[in-house]
């Protein structure tokens, strides 16, 4: 799932974002606090053609005798168990790739209009009630082991995403041991915040995601999981989710081999050791990977391309592990075999001006949040003032370099139900980005009249010792949590501080978060932030005043920006937003059946919420990498990704 800080790889659960790599600049979900929007005038063109895909027979290009894509597997040292391989747990935006590869889904998105279409499901029926989907499969599916794929083995992998069974850790000994301490902890992976709605997952007292008892798998409409028959699985709901099939797309819903999964030979998760012996059901199956060659071989799936009816160019992609994003940079631009590169942020200026250079803006923003139940983020006037006085084109500008674009938005541009009419905090309600820093301090000096003395026997507001210096002395500081990880979202929350302090006339700080032995220093910042203090069901226990991160979409859908993020019982309200009409708003919005009266209300929800300054959103991400002129029909699209019915397109050409 989403959250971020820094560019371009997912990291923990949820889609925050982690610093930026050799891809977008951002923060993760948790892929890195996420980047900025496009330059649409400059962007539209290569956008466009990175979404048409032509032959070589079309263009008169001469294949390649060697049909080898070399593609980095970059920032990390080692494939690790559980998130790269197993679908249920996927979190990290960089394990996308790979997953996309070799699972396939019920159903998938355009890549070019972000609308979800047909994958293993050819169509599929909606309930006149809202609540049933029912979906018609491919014939003749196969794992890459030759064994069938029916709608048993998608009902299955559903509920599996679902268990609190799933394992917290990733790692040989604890993955897939579970139950987790905490079932609603969503390092269990996305598939209780995405699928919550099937029928009998969640409860009064508990359901499925809780319990792990019983099964939501039957022949009958009392089950969430209904097998109508090898063919046919019907979804049923306990709701008329607007959003269900959007959620769908998510990995979560990967078909998996049951047989391999639960071989005892393979317990505590060992499973994704032996996916070269089965269990691929994408355009491509694993050959091997491991810590001796330290890359991972996949080879066309014949299996996906008969049932598909799609032949596969490629005959090899070769997915080298590295560490670094710099070594890895460094070693394309040496002229080793890489194919692809990741381009890190500081060298943006650089590699945006090469002809091997591609880029395009992300579904995927970063913000500071604010904890409403600390001072002296607990009032709206303070909060708006901190929104108004920060000059969001400046400092993206400095920091980023054109890596990323100025934002306000909630909603990133490209989503659906993106509002471009969306106006600053009153009483500004500008389009403005740089702010309006008089009207900020003026808004704080009419909260600071509010500490003025006037007799001992008043207390005064707990927020008035962040605002007003006293004796001389400077406020008490306010602390922005950053993760020492990424230094781009460093930079970003120091030189954030550095305005605010000038433009208010406040004591505005860094509290860095560092790694503590193999915990990086983001998932320390996550866990402290938006995990360890979570009081189901309403209520963070959150320490931090202030903190930068960001949030990618994991599906092409407003409700992954506003609903998940801000409805009381959210897990990622860290900042205990809880506004009580707006939740009442977001829950009518999430089932209305009218698309366009749908994305009118998410408009007037992210209106409300921006009014209130529930996030300081600052920048939207963008995306860029370079590849070798000689691969053709590789894009990765707005989430980051290249969708599994795309990779027939992809071949190399004589160079």
């Amino acid at each position: 799932m989403g959250f971020s800080v820094g560019m371009g790889a997912r990291e923990g659960s949820v889609h925050l974002r982690q610093g930026r790599h050799g891809s977008p600049p951002s923060a993760g979900g948790w892929r890195t606090a996420q980047r900025m929007l496009f330059m649409l005038l400059g962007l539209a063109p290569l956008m466009l053609a990175s979404c048409s895909f032509l032959t070589p027979a079309s263009t008169g290009a001469t294949l390649a005798a060697n049909q080898t894509f070399t593609w980095p597997y970059s920032g990390t040292g080692k494939i690790s168990y559980g998130e790269v391989l197993d679908p249920a747990e996927i979190t990290d935006q960089k394990d996308l790739g790979t997953v996309s590869m070799i699972f396939t889904n019920l159903v998938t998105f355009n890549s070019s209009t972000l609308q979800v279409i047909p994958d293993a499901a050819t169509s599929w029926d909606v309930g006149a009630n809202g609540t049933s989907y029912t979906f018609h499969l491919r014939p003749n599916m196969r794992f890459s082991d030759g064994s069938p794929i029916t709608a048993r083995d998608f009902a299955y992998s559903i509920q599996r995403s679902l268990s609190p069974q799933l394992g917290c850790l990733y790692d040989a000994n604890t993955y897939g041991a579970g139950p987790c301490s905490n079932p609603v902890n969503p390092t269990n992976g996305p598939g209780p915040t995405y699928l919550g709605h099937i029928l009998g997952a969640s409860s009064p007292n508990g359901g499925y995601i809780a319990t792990g008892k019983g099964t939501l798998i039957g022949t009958t409409a009392a089950f969430g999981l209904q097998i109508i028959d090898e063919q046919t699985l019907r979804i049923n709901l306990d709701a008329p989710i607007a959003y269900f099939l959007e959620a769908l797309s998510y990995p979560t819903n990967d078909v998996l081999e049951q047989s391999l999964v639960e071989n005892p030979k393979y317990a505590g998760g060992t499973w994704v050791d032996h996916l070269n012996l089965g269990g691929c059901s994408g355009p491509f199956k694993i050959v091997s990977y491991g810590a001796q060659d330290n890359l991972m071989t996949l080879v066309p799936n014949p299996y996906w391309e008969a049932a598909w009816g799609k032949k596969l160019t490629l005959t090899k992609v070769v997915r080298p592990i590295i560490e670094s994003i710099d070594t890895e940079y460094a070693s394309y631009r040496s002229g080793a075999a890489y194919d692809y590169t990741d381009v890190p942020a500081s060298d943006y200026s650089f590699a945006s001006g090469q002809s091997d250079f591609h880029q395009i803006p992300t579904l995927a923003n970063e913000f500071f949040g604010m904890n409403f139940d600390m001072p002296p983020f607990d009032n709206e006037v303070i909060r708006r003032a901190f929104d108004l006085s920060l000059n969001k084109q400046l400092l993206v500008d400095r920091v980023e370099n054109g890596g990323a674009i100025p934002s306000n938005h909630i909603v990133p541009e490209g989503m659906p139900g993106y509002n471009p009419n969306l106006t600053t905090p009153p009483p500004d309600s500008t389009l403005s980005l740089t702010g309006n820093q008089t009207v900020a301090l003026n808004l704080l000096k009419t909260v600071q009249h509010t500490c003025a003395t006037t007799g001992e026997a008043i207390t005064p507001p707990d927020y008035c010792p962040y605002i007003v210096a006293k004796q001389g002395q400077a406020p008490q500081p306010i602390y922005i949590w950053v993760n020492t990880d990424n230094q781009t979202t460093l930079n970003l929350a120091t030189a954030a501080a550095q305005a605010w302090s000038n433009a208010l006339n406040l004591n505005v700080q860094i509290k860095k978060i560092n790694s503590v032995g193999t915990t990086s220093a983001f998932s320390n910042l996550v866990a402290d932030v938006i995990l360890n203090g979570w009081q189901p069901p309403d209520h963070h226990a959150n320490p931090a005043q202030m903190w930068i991160l960001g949030w990618v979409a994991d599906f092409p859908d407003p409700w992954d920006w506003l609903s998940n993020q801000f409805e009381i019982t959210s897990i990622f309200d860290a900042g205990n937003v809880s506004i009580p009409q707006v939740t009442q708003l977001m829950q009518q919005a999430d089932v209305e059946a009218d698309p366009t009266k749908r994305m009118q209300e998410y408009n007037t929800i992210e209106q409300d919420l921006v009014n209130t300054v529930a996030w300081i959103p600052f920048q939207q991400d963008k995306l860029f990498w370079r590849l070798r002129p000689w691969v053709r029909g590789f894009a990765l699209n707005e989430l980051e990704n290249m969708q599994d019915v795309d990779w027939p397109n992809v071949y190399i050409i004589s160079h």
